[in-house]
């Protein structure tokens, strides 16, 4: 298999309760185990930049530890950040080397994630639907899409946006594995 990529699957950061209402069927491990003592605590962040030093390159376009969604189109890489997306009704339609897709964020879950606007080979324009729980709906048919990419709607019950590579990262790991990565910045 040289030469053979992996595929990247959708990450979702989000809350035990967000997570819950999109995929009800979900099991957990339990850590009460006979084995928990192997476990250990593991540190999230970069407390006082302590990575800066162990990366090979520093961007201080952004600060460090700064939330960004990182989306990854072809060859081109831009980062959201959070403090941007949330400044945004939690639908961004863009275009990424050319290709059209749409930036889902969820304020209460903090959550980012991106699609395709391409709906049967027409390019759709998303909007957030009014309700406590994220959705967005399309130009297109007018049909409703959960976080997930999945259509709420009867008309299109069993449709699904196609991802697009994209997850939650601090700046720091983003940058350093995309330097030629650009910043979204509101139109």
């Amino acid at each position: 298999m040289i030469g053979t990529e992996m595929s990247f699957l959708p990450l979702i950061h989000t809350t035990w309760e967000e997570w819950l209402a999109l995929h009800p069927e979900t099991s957990v491990l339990s850590y009460e185990t006979d084995f928990q003592s192997q476990y250990r605590n593991v540190t999230i962040g970069m407390p006082n930049g302590r990575f800066d030093r162990e990366l090979l390159s520093v961007d201080d376009r952004l600060r460090s530890e700064e939330l960004v969604l990182g989306v990854m189109v072809g060859d081109a890489f831009v980062a959201y950040p959070v403090t941007s997306l949330e400044q945004t009704t939690g639908v961004i339609n863009v275009q990424v080397d050319g290709t059209p897709i749409v930036v889902f964020y969820d304020a209460v879950a903090n959550a980012g994630i991106a699609f395709s606007r391409n709906l049967d080979g027409k390019i759709a324009r998303f909007e957030r639907a009014p309700g406590a729980s994220f959705l967005a709906v399309d130009s297109i048919s007018g049909s409703l899409w959960d976080f997930s990419g999945r259509n709420v709607s009867d008309d299109l019950a069993d449709a699904s946006l196609t991802f697009e590579t994209s997850y939650l990262s601090e700046w720091y790991g983003w940058s350093a594995y995309h330097p030629d990565t650009t910043i979204y910045e509101e139109p």
